[in-house]
């Protein structure tokens, strides 16, 4: 008896997905089982992806696109030309990002199509992932320790770097993840040696006032704006993109864990630290409605990690050790607000003047993302 005839495969079709919502919901399919997935909290992140709503737009061409085999997903990406990133760096990169795929073949023709997309657009080199600009998720997950990944970090299928490199792509950069406990940071040491930095700097710390959250976002923007430089893959943001990233992150701030240096009465450098926010969506599986918000908010008076999302010092005061001492007052503030481990992420594989200080505190290398690159000369 001969064996029934398989069914041919449907042929995979790339449409554009002009929902953000349901763009960001496509991403749950291809974690189903997965116990270290954290799913977006949809209503709340959709906003990054909606031009009315998000600056980013202003100076950026973006498109969202899922490939479909029939009635089913099998992946999905976005694409990115900016204008600034061009202009800052000198250069013409298109960005692909919020990468998924069921299979090779759908990796390989997602990627071909952004590639095709970005090249008619001007750009001679493809950079991913990245979810349309540095300064939002980005990386693909390379190491094998298994565990959630913190707020706004990437979780990925192992399997994805070598569909990545099956594509043609390459490494471009290595980003890394640190990683640092009650338990595991020298707290006596470090303390003495904030003491004799901040003696002998005459450096003041303070907590961000968030009474004064408008004005202190003004002061915020304008040590950004000296602060930051061409580091690879950085975009600066406008103040309006700068501000409406601030308004989000007001959203989930703690005042414990954000904070403010000052020389002679003047700015001259701020960390920012937030809860992670991941285990309240997990708890709510990224529903907040109807009662999704009440699980979220439950579950994040229970967190114990923060993540440093960004640390910068004014180019004439560093090497002084004000990012030490910045640390040391986000963790020892941490940890009396009840918090006990803290990520320092993302950071360049080869920014040893932020990697060297954190890892004299006990901070420990513990994740590692890769950004790929391809050449579309």
């Amino acid at each position: 008896m001969a064996a029934p005839a398989k069914e041919p495969r449907a042929a995979l079709a790339i449409r554009t997905e002009t929902d953000p919502r349901r763009f960001l919901d496509l991403q749950r399919r291809f974690y189903v089982g997965d116990r270290d997935y954290v799913p977006p909290v949809t209503r709340a992140e959709a906003w990054q992806l909606d031009a009315r709503k998000n600056p980013f737009f202003g100076h950026a061409e973006v498109g969202f696109f899922a490939a479909w085999r029939g009635a089913d997903c099998a992946g999905r990406v976005s694409v990115c030309r900016d204008r600034l990133h061009d202009e800052f760096h000198g250069d013409r990169v298109g960005f692909f990002g919020h990468f998924e795929a069921a299979d090779a073949e759908t990796a390989a023709a997602l990627v071909a199509h952004a590639a095709d997309w970005c090249r008619a657009r001007g750009a001679t080199e493809l950079r991913g992932p990245v979810d349309l600009s540095t300064n939002n998720r980005c990386g693909l997950r390379i190491d094998d320790a298994g565990g959630p990944p913190v707020m706004m970090m990437p979780h990925n299928p192992p399997r994805y770097g070598g569909w990545l490199e099956a594509a043609g792509l390459e490494k471009a950069k290595d980003l890394v993840a640190l990683w640092g406990t009650s338990a595991n940071l020298d707290r006596k040491r470090i303390g003495r040696i904030a003491e004799h930095l901040q003696r002998r700097s005459q450096i003041s710390l303070r907590n961000v006032d968030m009474k004064r959250f408008d004005a202190e976002c003004d002061v915020l923007w304008s040590l950004y704006e000296r602060i930051w430089e061409r580091n690879w893959g950085f975009v600066p943001m406008p103040r309006d993109e700068f501000l409406a990233q601030a308004k989000d992150l007001k959203q989930i701030a703690h005042p414990a864990l954000l904070h403010i240096a000052e020389a002679k009465g003047e700015p001259i450098a701020f960390a920012l630290a937030v809860p992670d926010t991941n285990i309240a969506a997990k708890a709510c599986d990224g529903r907040l409605f109807p009662f999704g918000w009440w699980k979220f908010l439950r579950a994040l008076k229970r967190t114990r990690t923060i993540r440093v999302l960004t640390l910068g010092v004014i180019p004439e005061y560093r090497r002084t050790g004000v990012d030490m001492l910045l640390m040391h007052r986000v963790t020892t503030h941490g940890e009396a607000a009840g918090f006990n481990a803290c990520e320092a992420s993302w950071i360049l594989e080869d920014n040893k003047d932020m990697i060297g200080p954190l890892e004299t505190m006990g901070f420990a290398t513990y994740r590692r993302y890769r950004i790929y690159r391809r050449s579309l000369a």
